[in-house]
């Protein structure tokens, strides 16, 4: 197994992990949203504003298959990237699946000090910030618990590492 995806809420840290298994494994870690913008041309607010949400999840799962032709890479998906075009189901069939559950309140904290990077959270204040997580988990927690390791703390550390190490070696 040469691939690894990490999926989870927004915030949840996964471009942050991905480039510290990455270091560690010796691979390449790909931003999902990053790649996205490098295929567009455009950022990820800037795709859900001129296109919506719809054409934006199909650009995603396009650019999704298409980093997924390299080997030994760590991919920091995005928050919604597991739960549309049958996304979850295809990275789990071609590499191993991580889903960090970051602690909520943490969360929270995250998307208020960013939340002009994060269209869904655009306009927000704390409580409704930690309504629409709530909202989002309960239609994406289904994807996000089909993940084949859980990662149940905020930061990753040599626990981490070591789990995945021996899955991928599988």
């Amino acid at each position: 197994m040469n691939k690894i995806y990490l999926v989870g809420l927004p915030a949840a840290g996964k471009s942050t992990v991905a480039v510290w298994l990455a270091e560690r494994l010796g691979w390449t870690s790909v931003d999902l949203d990053h790649a996205i913008m490098e295929h567009t041309g455009s950022s990820v607010p800037q795709l859900f504003m001129e296109k919506g949400e719809a054409e934006f999840r199909e650009i995603e799962a396009q650019v999704l298959r298409e980093v997924s032709s390299q080997n030994n890479i760590v991919v920091g998906c995005g928050g919604g990237t597991a739960a549309f075009h049958d996304n979850m189901s295809y990275m789990t069939s071609r590499g191993l699946t991580v889903y960090l559950n970051t602690e909520r309140t943490l969360l929270v904290d995250r998307i208020a000090e960013s939340r002009h990077e994060r269209p869904l959270f655009l306009g927000l204040d704390r409580e409704q910030i930690q309504e629409k997580l709530t909202d989002i988990l309960e239609s994406r927690g289904v994807y996000y618990s089909q993940a084949k390791l859980v990662w149940n703390r905020s930061e990753p550390n040599e626990m981490l590492y070591f789990a995945v190490n021996q899955l991928v070696s599988i």
